[in-house]
């Protein structure tokens, strides 16, 4: 990360994005962990003191681009990282701020997840860019990845605008070689001018004179995106053309390459502004135009407006005449279809590759997806079900919302439990919302600790404002473990790995009004059971912390109990372990259960509900 100009390594998508930000100077790098983008920030903490950079997590999106707003105000350079569903977190105020000026430059990066590797929706975050007006580069490799961030901060200075470097998936975590530049000291002072009309939205009159500026700064970037980002290849007499961007340039050029195919190429590398003049070139020449790329017909609608504006008539294909799907990633396969497609040409079947990839596919194991060994939500969800079940009510009579994170992992048999998912936080506002509409039987929210501070806390604080009876069980692993295990507020260290004060969701729960609140350690089935019972019969807003550090990080910090394990003279043979636990180091051998003793973290769940005692061990 810190290697002089020159040297070439090969990054990741995210690392070398990371290296941007070391050589543009940032000084302050602030983000929320999403995948794909969480490895921006990871690579940054390691590297930050060295690099004179301030790093830190932000307990949600917005607050993270606030506090780059502010740095800008300051005066010095900030990035702020995100995932596709952060960005619309942060909206409201990207939005407002893109009205105004910059003092230091501010650049957003934002990863998409074509094909949901990561769960949540195929956003597509290139619409923001018409939504906001804000420049956006879009890069398909982790030379432009770096490239584009150094840049990016050379826009917003020079034009006083965020500005937005957008990537996918798969360029944020493939690895491609990096030549490195020079590494820029940008020294600054806090500043900060006020000028109310600038920094302020408090005048509809200021607000449409910095609404026309913002139109105007993004113009003004067209001659420079036009030859930094987007590379126009046309010969004279070419009928076909081909524009794609991201990731799909790679399997673009891949396709020609192997078919020879003789067509003009532009790769867009800027979405907003789009370089319209190339296009027009382009426009002008062919007779047939294929538009690549990923989610929504972004380029393709633009494309089809400029055609009609000229007496030309150019076939494009894309998204709308079904060449190309809006649904799901791109790979080499769906774009070399496209282009023979646009020139007539004919697929080389390769018989022996299609018979290994058949022979792979039927290899890979068929799974659900569990809790990891030891996980405390686990225990969390068997402890719900129990006292439901106790309490005289069916599972299916208490309504349990969900969470994003591994808490919604409790959707899964056999707990059953989690029934809905929306957005971050949205658990606790959905059982509000139930009890509302009228449901008289019991409502559960269960939601994460670090989803709870990114965006629990105020519908909280409405359960406790309208006395709504309601449950709100924070499953407080100490970790945001979804994304890779990155620290947030309840964790006790920072994103450098430094002691911190560890904040206290059960006093954040009392401070927001709610009385009655419990906390328990979800190992230990028959307190979490009775609280989930207390709570369940409350005639008002309750809540349950189940506390228990997350199992990954205890087994790297060797705080995990000694593994269980089965007697096997006591086992009959029930597997009503198996069938209520579905723990990964359980195993059937001959009719009766196993442990395996290298995956267990001995969490003593298993023990706790053998009705035979034939488990022994573990943490009990």
């Amino acid at each position: 990360m810190l290697d002089e100009e020159g040297s070439h390594k090969l990054l990741m998508g995210n690392e070398a994005v990371a290296r941007g930000a070391i050589e543009a100077g940032v000084h302050v790098a602030v983000g929320y962990p999403g995948t794909p983008s969480t490895e921006v920030i990871e690579t940054l903490s390691r590297y930050a003191e060295q690099a004179g950079m301030h790093v830190e997590w932000a307990v949600n999106e917005k607050v993270a681009f606030d506090i780059g707003a502010g740095v800008s105000y300051g005066g010095a350079r900030c990035l702020v990282t995100m995932k596709s569903a952060g960005l619309n977190v942060a909206s409201d105020s990207i939005v407002s701020v893109a009205y105004g000026d910059l003092v230091g430059g501010l650049v957003i990066y934002v990863a998409d997840d074509p094909g949901l590797h990561a769960g949540m929706e195929e956003e597509d975050s290139r619409v923001f860019a018409a939504l906001s007006l804000l420049p956006m580069l879009d890069v398909s490799d982790s030379q432009e990845s770096k490239d584009a961030v150094v840049k990016a901060f050379e826009y917003s200075e020079q034009h006083s605008v965020p500005v937005i470097v957008r990537s996918t998936s798969r360029v944020a975590h493939g690895k491609s070689p990096v030549e490195t530049g020079p590494i820029q000291k940008v020294p600054r002072k806090p500043h900060l001018a006020r000028d109310i009309s600038v920094f302020t939205r408090a005048s509809p009159v200021w607000c449409k004179q910095q609404h026309t500026r913002l139109i105007e700064k993004t113009k003004a970037l067209v001659p420079s995106v036009e030859t930094d980002f987007n590379r126009l290849k046309m010969k004279k007499g070419q009928r076909h053309g081909v524009v794609a961007s991201g990731v799909s340039w790679n399997y673009l050029m891949d396709a020609l390459s192997r078919h020879g195919v003789d067509v003009a190429t532009l790769k867009i590398g800027s979405v907003n502004p789009l370089p319209v003049n190339q296009l027009r070139e382009l426009i002008g020449q062919v007779d047939r135009l294929l538009a690549v790329e990923e989610l929504e017909p972004y380029i393709e609608l633009r494309i089809k407006a400029m055609v009609a504006d000229t007496d030309r008539k150019v076939k494009v294909l894309g998204k709308q005449d079904g060449t190309l799907p809006s649904v799901g990633e791109y790979d080499y396969d769906l774009v070399e279809e496209a282009v023979l497609k646009l020139t007539g040409g004919e697929k080389r079947c390769d018989d022996e590759l299609a018979a290994r990839q058949a022979e792979a596919s039927s290899l890979a194991p068929r799974r659900s997806l569990p809790f990891c060994p030891g996980c405390p939500h686990r225990g969390s969800y068997i402890a719900l079900n129990q006292a439901i079940k106790e309490l005289g009510y069916k599972q299916d009579e208490v309504i349990v919302t969900g969470d994003i994170g591994c808490t919604i992992l409790g959707m899964h048999p056999p707990f059953n439990s989690c029934w809905n998912e929306v957005s971050m936080g949205a658990s606790i506002g959905v059982t509000i919302g139930l009890k509302q509409a009228g449901v008289e039987n019991p409502v559960v929210a269960t939601i994460g600790d670090s989803t709870f501070f990114h965006a629990g806390m105020p519908p909280a604080v409405n359960a406790a404002w309208g006395d709504t009876p309601v449950v709100i069980a924070v499953l407080d692993n100490e970790i945001t473990g979804m994304t890779g295990h990155q620290p947030n507020p309840a964790s006790g260290y920072n994103a450098l790995r430094k002691p911190v004060p560890r904040i206290k969701i059960e006093e954040i729960l009392g401070a927001a009004g709610i009385k009655k609140i419990k906390v328990v350690d979800p190992f230990d089935l028959e307190e979490s059971k009775e609280a989930f019972k207390e709570a369940l019969q409350h005639d008002g807003p309750s809540a349950i912390v189940l506390r228990r550090m997350c199992a990954l990080v205890a087994r790297r910090q060797r705080l995990t109990g000694p593994p269980s394990h089965v007697d096997g003279e006591k086992c009959t043979g029930c597997l009503h372990c198996v069938r209520t636990l579905s723990c990964p180091a359980m195993e059937i051998r001959e009719g009766k259960m196993e442990i395996n003793q290298n995956t267990c973290e001995g969490c003593g769940l298993c023990a706790q509900i053998c009705p035979f005692q034939a488990i022994e061990g573990g943490d009990q």
